[in-house]
Formats: structure tokens, C-alpha cells, sequence
């Protein structure tokens, strides 16, 4: 009934992923067994069953996850249809959407309109929040504008991760992985009581992997002939204490170190420049036909990333004598990245980055108060949040041996290696010295601070309402350090000649204006923003609800070199806050004691001044869409069987379409679908457990299917990702009492190739590069719990 959900067939396939619960219920008269627990979710920042949450909120429970072998956000999106997460040039640049609407992680100057909080702190970027979580509690979903209650990071939505408290009967869990490819991992969890009302918890990982590229590393220097490795060590301690119902307290160190290679690109077309390149390059330098599913790349420079992240947390809950509750939350975190890069992606010698000139830092503390209690009919929250946000972001581009002659191919389409001489009048090799170009250096301070409040009113037993009103202020200060090592002579002298070409002897990169400046730009920005929702139990077993949300994401800066027309250095690179209005009405429904579930919404929201950054070929544009609109319908189905069997399925038809107004630069933007917003998308779970012989076996397989979509910010249609659907499986054996399991699974069982991201490659016209999806793994995991 279920698979296959691929091709033009998968309309009607994801229709009945919704239905199929339905129909099965009707049949399953006899299976139905004891209630089924409803799970308990913090959306609102206070707990309450995930039926009565008058908002559409997906919820992965952390037996999801581990049955699905998940344990990062990434692998998150297998198991439901409206998110979407993608990465790019490294591991720090990476995006999270839903609904088909979020930002670009390219540029550290932007922040994403779906924010990622785990454990209640907020990450700076969604990057940040990418490591392995430890032992998952649940990952809620919040679909739509949540700026009243967790700012201005959340215009599209928010990720809530929750992990597991530590506990006061002891456990311990021990698993070891092996699989192909290279993949190891090894961890470990323990959680006990320490003393009278402490516990505390330890979790430790190791993971690895080859890399899923095959490197042709040309002339070098390079020497590592994979990429798209993982290699990351990571470790989440935690405090408990508790004193009854009275005072709470709960402490979370945690530290990832990740040692990579990432990322190249393999081919998926090939170019006019590559016959160049390759002459360059001893016939080295590109493929000169494109083969996706060989997974081959190209680069001479190294794409080592060295990631350093970690943070403490202290999260207190105090009930007061007169009823209410005081929560503080206090935060620091410190996110550091460092990264070589090839920026040609060749294996000639253009230019590249080094990591001692090229990462991003992030340094945040964060604190919020939230007072909340209950009144008769009132629900109420208030509460206040300040945060400190200090971004240093090192940039760098460097010539290498082949960068003057390319210019000079580039310019004489293939006919003289000398041509970049001739139109600068300078000696060839001189315009572009070999280990010159730029160094740039921008610090970003910001400074939040909110007020904010809830009140949920119980009108009647049956309807409430529901208020939400936060007032944001957002500074942030800029410096910018601009240098250009060889005093970007080739493009000055190019001008002084008033040659032709200027645009490609004068990236911004090169550009002399850029040499010795120091800009300082400042901007605030006041908002107040809100939601209004009126909820009613229409039924015992139904729960309907309509909302209206208004929603902010700050301005800011780009953190990338601009400059203007007459290559003059652009001295304002601010952007304009990000709006969105939205509305919401859906449902809840809950049958045969919790057993049967559905959830369904519908949407629609409208951006103003949508933040986009785009890849332009050599460098990156930051704007502001005047017109983004996401409207559509999403339903999720829960059916829990006594014989073992369990299903989950869910789809998402969307629609994100830019307005009617021009975007400078970006043609094909304008009344056209957005980038990685699928019109449909849908999941499905299914696992099955049983007895047999004195043991415990199961099954699980989870699926999901999306139809096209582009995966370029310019929406060139190159960049279209087909229709594709993703399949992981699990078998698995216990014994009764689940002390020893051992776990056959599997990723991408079709072996899809599917592209996360396709771009043009740098200064290489009609070549185009793609960063792909992970390949096949089977593997092996052993589980030992005590």
C-alpha cells in the first residue's frame, strides 16, 4: 500500500500515506490495546499534552529516533515532511526550512528564520546545532512564526531539542557500530543518583566515516584523495537536582570536536572552461563529462575543517510559596570554525583559503526569566530575555599559480595565456601575484533584549483563548578590516587603462578599494510582535483551533565584500528586518484511547523583506525579497496496534512563491516557487515488534518522498532536484529483558543520489558543481543496557 513513493505516481501514494490509518482502524476491531500515552510537549514553554497545543507542532519521540537510528537534526528530517536541512561548502554552513521558507547559511551575517534551540538555549546559527545530541527525550517541530515566545530567530519556525535528563535509577547503555564506508562509532551513557535529591548523566561519542568523494587532487599540494568524511568526538554531562515539587536544578556542560575533510563538489555539467582548466591542470584539473552517481571530485587545496563547539548551561525552576513558578535559564556557548578551501573546486591552482585566514566564531551568553502560574481561568507566562552575540568572521581568497593565466584563457576564450598582461600592461604574473589577495577580518557585536508574555484564558470549558505579545530591541555594531595583500594591483592598473572586462579583472576580491579600509556600521531595530489564538474542544476526542501570528527576524550586515557598479566599495551592507504575518487553523484528534491519532493544518504566510543570500559565481549576494508567500496544508496520522505494529505518516503540500516585484540581479525570482520548497512531501514509519523463541525482534522502516524542487538560490534550472525518495531499514534482535540487541540497518536503501545543493562553479562559465546527499550504508550496531 505504502511503496514505492517515487515518480509522477507519488500524489495519490502520499494521499494514502495520510488515509491508510483510517482504513486500517476500520479493520482492526480486536488489536486495540491498553491507552496509549500522550506525549508532552514544552512549545509553549510550558508542559502540556501534544493534543491540547492549539499550534502544528511535529514531535519525534527520542524511540523514534534511536528505532531510526537518527542522532543528530539532520537525520531528524527523515521522520518528518516539513522540514527540510541542507549543508554546502562545510559543515558550518548549513540551513534548516520549513514550510518551505528559511535562510541561506552561507553568510554568518544572516540568521535563520527557523531558530534551533536545544535544552532551552537558543544556537547562534542552525551549524551550530548540528552534533550528536546524546540521548534524545523528543524534538519538537514548531511549524509557523514563534517570535512571542522564543524571538526573533524564529520567523519561519522553530527546532526544539530535548534531550534526557539524567535519572535516579541507574542505566547504562553501551553501543558499538560498524558499517561501510568506514563507519565506526562508539558510545556510551550513564545516569545515576549521586547523593540525596542529585543525579547525574554522561554521554560519550565517537563517530567516523570515509569520505563519499573520490579526489582527483591534480597538481596539489593536496594529498588526501577523499572527502565528505566525518570524524567528531563529542561528550553532554549533566546535574540533576531535585527537592520534591519545590526547586529544580539542572546543569549541562557539553563539547564536540569535529576533524573533517569537507566539502567538494562532483560535476553536473560540464563547461566551455574545461578543456582550459584541464590544460592547466596537466588534464587534471575537471571532469570532462558528467557522472553524479561516480562521485568524483576535483581539488588541489585542501578542505580540511576543524570545529570546535561546546557550552554550559543552568536551567533553575523555583515554585514560589504563593503559587507561580520563577524559571532562570543562563547560557554561555562558544561555536569556533576553521577551514581550508579550494574556491575553484579544480584541480588546477586558482585560488583558495586557507584555515589560519578563513572560520567564523561565534561567542554567546545568553539569560532569560520566565514567571509563570495559574489564575481561575487564566494560564499566564511573562518573562524577560537579554542576549550577547559576538560574530568573528576571518575571510581570505589567495592566488595561486594558475590564477593569471585562467583570467588570461578565460579573457581570450582559450587563445592567449599572456591576455590579463596585455589589457593590465603589467609583466605576466605580476597583475596576480602568486600567494596574494585578500584578507579581510569583520567583528559583529549584537545586543537583544525582550519582553515577553502569555496568557492563555479558558473563555468557557470548552474554548480559550489565547495572547501573546513580545517587544524585541536588537543593536548590533559592525567593524570591518578589509586588506588586499598585493594592494590589488592587477585590477588597479586595469582600470587605470580603462580595459575592457573590468568585472572579471576586478572581483570584488582584487579590487583595490577594498585595500587598507576599515568601515564601522551600526543599526537597531525596535519590534513588537504577537499571536492571537482561539482554541476549542469541539469534541471529547477533537480539538480545533485558529491562530493569526505576527512574526520578526532582525536586520543586519553582510559579511561578505560588496561593491558597487563603478567597483567602488559599497559602505553599506546592512539588510532590512525580516516580516511575516501569518495564519493557522487546524486540528487534533485522538480515538480508541490515544491509539489513533491525527493532526492536520492549514497555512498561510506572507514574508516581507525575506532575507536571501545567493552564489553569484565568485561571490555572494545578500538582498531582501520584498514578497515571499508559503500557503498550504500538512497532516500527520499515529497508529499504534496491539500486535506490535506502529505507523506514522505525514504530508506536507506547500506552495512558497516570491511576489510580482523585481529582485536586482535575481530575474528568475520574480512570481516564481522558491528554492527547496517541494509542493509535496510526505513520510512514513512503520515498525514492528513481536515475541518469538524468547526473544525480542523487530522491524522498522522509515521513507521519505519529495517532488522537485530547485536547490539554487537564483533558482537557475540547472539546480532542479528531481522527484526522489529516501528508504532506511532496521532489523533487530533482543533478548527478553532488552540487556543485549543487535541491530542490522540500513541508510538510503535505494542508493539515491540526490543533490543537497548545485552550484555554479567559480569563474567557470556553464560548469556546474553539486553537493550530494549521502550514498548506501548497511552496517551493524550491538546495544548493551544495564
Amino acid at each position: 500500500m505504502f511503496l514505492p513513493l517515487c515518480g509522477h505516481r507519488a500524489l495519490p501514494l502520499a494521499v494514502r500515506l495520510l488515509t491508510a490509518t483510517a482504513i486500517t482502524s476500520a479493520i482492526a476491531g480486536p488489536v486495540w490495546a491498553q491507552e496509549v500515552t500522550e506525549v508532552v510537549v514544552t512549545a509553549r514553554k510550558k508542559p502540556e499534552t501534544l493534543s491540547h497545543a492549539p499550534l502544528s507542532v511535529a514531535v519525534i519521540t527520542g524511540e523514534q529516533m534511536r528505532g531510526a537510528g537518527a542522532y543528530d537534526l539532520r537525520d531528524a528530517q527523515v521522520l518528518t515532511p516539513s522540514l527540510l536541512i541542507t549543508s554546502t561548502a562545510n559543515e558550518a554552513q548549513t540551513t534548516a526550512r520549513l514550510r518551505g521558507v528559511g535562510t541561506v547559511g552561507d553568510n554568518p551575517g544572516l540568521e535563520s528564520s527557523v531558530g534551533v534551540v536545544i535544552d532551552g538555549v537558543v544556537r547562534a546559527r542552525t551549524a551550530t546545532a548540528m552534533s550528536d545530541l546524546g540521548v534524545v527525550e523528543r524534538i519538537e517541530i514548531l511549524k509557523g512564526p514563534q517570535t512571542s515566545l522564543f524571538g526573533k530567530g524564529a520567523s519561519a519556525g522553530i527546532i526544539q531539542a530535548v534531550t534526557q535528563a539524567p535519572r535516579f535509577t541507574p542505566e547504562q547503555v553501551y553501543e558499538l557500530t560498524a558499517g561501510e564506508r568506514g563507519t565506526f562509532a562508539a558510545t556510551a551513557y550513564v545516569s545515576a543518583p549521586l547523593a540525596d535529591k542529585w543525579a547525574g548523566s554522561l554521554s560519550l561519542v565517537h563517530r567516523q566515516r570515509d569520505g563519499q568523494y573520490r579526489v582527483t587532487t591534480g597538481q596539489g599540494p593536496r594529498g588526501e584523495t577523499r572527502d565528505g568524511d566525518q570524524n567528531y568526538d563529542s561528550l553532554r554531562g549533566q546535574l540533576l537536582y531535585l527537592d520534591a515539587d519545590r526547586l529544580g536544578v539542572r546543569l549541562i556542560a557539553d563539547y564536540t570536536a569535529r576533524d573533517e575533510n569537507c566539502c567538494t563538489g562532483t560535476v553536473v555539467q560540464v563547461g566551455a572552461t574545461a578543456p582550459w582548466i584541464n590544460s592547466l591542470a596537466a588534464g587534471n584539473g575537471v571532469a570532462t563529462t558528467a557522472d553524479i552517481d561516480g562521485r568524483r571530485a576535483f581539488s588541489n587545496r585542501s578542505t580540511a575543517q576543524r570545529i570546535q563547539d561546546g557550552g554550559l548551561s543552568a536551567e533553575v525552576n523555583w515554585r514560589l510559596d504563593s503559587g507561580p513558578t520563577l524559571t532562570s535559564l543562563t547560557a554561555v556557548r562558544r561555536f569556533d570554525h576553521r577551514q581550508g578551501y579550494d574556491a575553484d573546486f579544480s584541480g588546477a591552482d586558482i585560488y583558495y583559503r586557507i584555515p589560519a585566514d578563513f572560520g567564523t566564531r561565534f561567542d554567546t551568553l545568553s539569560q532569560e526569566w520566565r514567571l509563570a502560574g495559574k489564575n481561575g481561568p487564566l494560564d499566564w507566562l511573562t518573562g524577560v530575555y537579554l542576549s550577547s552575540e559576538k560574530v568573528t568572521r576571518r575571510d581570505s581568497y589567495v592566488y595561486g599559480e594558475d590564477y593569471e593565466p585562467f583570467l588570461s584563457l578565460l579573457l581570450s576564450a582559450g587563445a592567449s595565456p599572456t591576455r590579463v598582461a596585455s589589457l593590465t600592461g603589467l609583466s605576466a604574473g605580476s597583475a596576480y601575484p602568486i600567494g596574494g589577495g585578500a584578507r579581510d577580518i569583520h567583528r559583529q557585536t549584537e545586543r537583544n533584549a525582550a519582553l515577553f508574555a502569555n496568557l492563555d484564558w479558558a473563555l468557557t470549558s470548552d474554548v480559550s483563548a489565547v495572547f501573546g505579545l513580545r517587544f524585541n530591541r536588537q543593536t548590533k555594531t559592525l567593524n570591518s578590516a578589509y586588506s588586499n595583500t598585493d594592494g590589488g594591483v592587477g585590477c588597479a592598473a586595469a582600470q587605470s587603462r580603462s580595459a575592457t572586462s573590468l568585472g572579471t579583472l576586478c572581483q570584488s576580491f582584487s579590487n583595490p578599494a577594498f585595500n587598507r579600509l576599515d568601515l564601522r556600521q551600526k543599526l537597531s531595530d525596535d519590534a513588537v510582535t504577537g499571536t492571537f489564538k482561539l482554541s476549542w474542544q469541539t469534541t471529547p476526542s477533537v480539538m480545533s483551533y485558529a491562530s493569526v501570528a505576527r512574526g520578526w527576524k532582525g536586520g543586519g550586515f553582510n559579511l561578505d565584500r560588496e561593491q558597487t557598479s563603478t567597483f567602488a566599495a559599497d559602505r553599506d551592507t546592512s539588510f532590512r528586518p525580516e516580516t511575516v504575518t501569518a495564519l493557522e487553523v487546524g486540528l487534533k484528534g485522538r480515538w480508541w484511547r490515544g491509539r489513533l491519532a491525527f493532526d492536520a493544518a492549514a497555512f498561510h504566510q506572507q514574508f516581507h523583506d525575506f532575507q536571501l543570500n545567493t552564489f553569484l559565481g565568485a561571490t555572494f549576494l545578500v538582498t531582501s525579497v520584498p514578497e515571499l508567500t508559503s500557503h498550504g496544508l500538512e497532516a500527520e496520522t499515529r497508529l499504534t496496534l496491539k500486535n506490535g505494529l506502529r505507523l506514522v505518516s505525514g504530508v506536507t503540500w506547500s506552495e512558497s512563491q516570491f511576489g510580482s516585484q523585481p529582485v536586482p540581479g535575481l530575474p528568475r525570482l520574480t512570481e516564481a516557487r522558491a528554492s527547496f520548497a517541494p509542493k509535496w512531501s510526505a513520510t512514513l514509519q512503520a515498525d514492528y515488534h513481536r515475541e518469538w523463541q524468547g526473544l525480542n525482534w523487530g522491524a522498522a522502516l522509515d521513507a521519505r518522498y519529495n517532488s522537485d524542487y530547485n536547490t539554487g538560490s537564483d533558482l537557475a534550472p540547472i539546480k532542479i532536484q528531481g522527484a526522489y525518495t529516501l528508504m532506511n531499514g532496521r532489523l533487530s534482535v533482543a533478548n527478553r529483558d532488552e540487556t543485549v540487541a543487535l541491530d542490522l540497518w540500513g541508510t538510503n536503501l535505494t542508493d539515491e543520489t540526490y543533490y543537497q545543493v548545485v552550484f555554479g562553479a567559480p569563474l567557470q562559465s556553464g560548469t556546474f558543481n553539486a553537493f550530494l546527499g549521502q550514498p548506501r550504508t548497511i552496517g551493524l550496531t550491538l546495544r548493551l543496557r544495564r
